[in-house]
């Protein structure tokens, strides 16, 4: 009885050497500094190519256990892969100490995936110029916005990029989502900031994030959901007693372009 109960747990170490994990717990996974390389397998259970790689990755799993922990992420039952803008099935991020250190679209064979741990395991962060943005409390209101100064990082490499590091903080997306709005000119941006202000919503509804939703749609020229949006954010204005000026400025224009 003892061996199958050994045969038991060596079985379990195996099935959870390439753990799955969901947006509710992708922060407290990867935004960790204890010098570990983290492996991200952003994949879809239709996709050829991640089928491939599961082999390749459930071996490196155990040829690196305790050196590196390797994670999977199902893109069409989570959201953090939208604000990460992957697009292409398998997509692998290569993360250290909160620090994400490479992108890699595609399926490789297995000498090209050992070569970028390699390449990243024993690499030191501390060159990085990539500052960890420390997320305090998951539970926060929209007066915590001033904890995340989105200018600071607009135009640099990772600035859309670093929402995965606010995943869990409603009033930060919501302030990544409007400066957005405010600052960005591209239509992928837009939908990026959508995807934000979209998870804004569902951590903590309130008029700010609801006004920013609006006039995003309204960018992507989506009026109709602009305007039901701008008028969902006016009703929660009122029973908030705040100011919704801006908001009605903003369903005069959506009317003019309907």
């Amino acid at each position: 009885m003892k061996y199958l109960f050994a045969a038991f747990i060596c079985l379990m170490q195996v099935a959870q050497a390439q753990t799955e994990i969901t947006d509710i717990d992708a922060e407290s996974k990867l935004l960790v500094n204890n010098d570990k390389l983290i492996v991200v397998d952003f994949y879809a259970t239709w996709c050829g190519p991640c089928k491939i790689m599961d082999p390749i990755l459930k071996e490196l799993s155990k040829e690196y256990a305790g050196k590196v922990d390797f994670y999977k992420i199902d893109v069409d039952e989570n959201a953090v892969d939208d604000a990460l803008g992957v697009t292409a099935m398998p997509t692998y991020f290569f993360i250290k100490n909160s620090t994400n250190l490479d992108v890699v679209k595609g399926a490789m064979s297995k000498g090209d995936m050992t070569s970028l741990i390699e390449k990243y395991v024993d690499y030191n962060t501390e060159d990085d110029v990539v500052v960890e943005e420390v997320v305090e409390s998951t539970e926060t209101s929209y007066t915590d916005a001033s904890r995340y100064d989105a200018a600071a990082y607009h135009n640099t490499k990772d600035e859309l990029d670093r929402s995965y590091k606010i995943w869990t903080n409603s009033s930060q997306l919501n302030t990544l989502a409007w400066h957005i709005y405010e600052k960005h000119y591209q239509r992928t941006d837009f939908y990026k900031g959508i995807d934000m202000v979209k998870r804004s919503i569902e951590l903590e509804q309130n008029y700010y994030n609801l006004d920013t939703l609006a006039a995003l749609l309204f960018k992507v020229e989506r009026f109709s959901e602009a305007l039901k949006k701008a008028k969902e954010a006016i009703e929660q204005a009122k029973r908030d007693g705040v100011a919704y000026d801006s908001t009605t400025e903003l369903i005069n224009k959506i009317i003019d372009k309907m």
